[in-house]
């Protein structure tokens, strides 16, 4: 039986999906709607870590550069917001959007 791939784009927008139902969800419950905002990051950085690994000996191009970097950008803001020493909620939607738009050209 053949495995299925899922497209990088579809991640990106399930992303933004969760995204704005923890939006919904932290107008009413902050604290929680914090917590699952930042879980709502989940399946795209797991995602992009997969590809990335297998990725590794493949041929590199400077898209997957930008989207290395934009990743670990990601992980770094998700980490300093958790521990407190940052707040930049938007800076996170920022940066999904980026990733998006290189999905979508494939160039720089």
């Amino acid at each position: 039986m053949e495995k299925k791939k899922i497209s990088e784009r579809k991640v990106i927008e399930y992303t933004a999906g969760l995204v704005v139902a923890t939006g919904l969800i932290r107008i009413f419950a902050y604290a929680t709607g914090t917590v699952l905002f930042y879980l709502a990051f989940a399946p795209f950085l797991i995602y992009r870590l997969v590809s990335t690994f297998r990725q590794r000996n493949s041929e590199k191009s400077s898209v997957h550069f930008y989207r290395l970097i934009v990743m670990v950008i990601m992980i770094i803001t998700i980490v300093l917001n958790a521990a407190g020493w940052q707040e930049a909620d938007f800076f996170l939607i920022f940066l999904l959007m980026v990733d998006y738009l290189l999905v979508l050209n494939r160039r720089f």
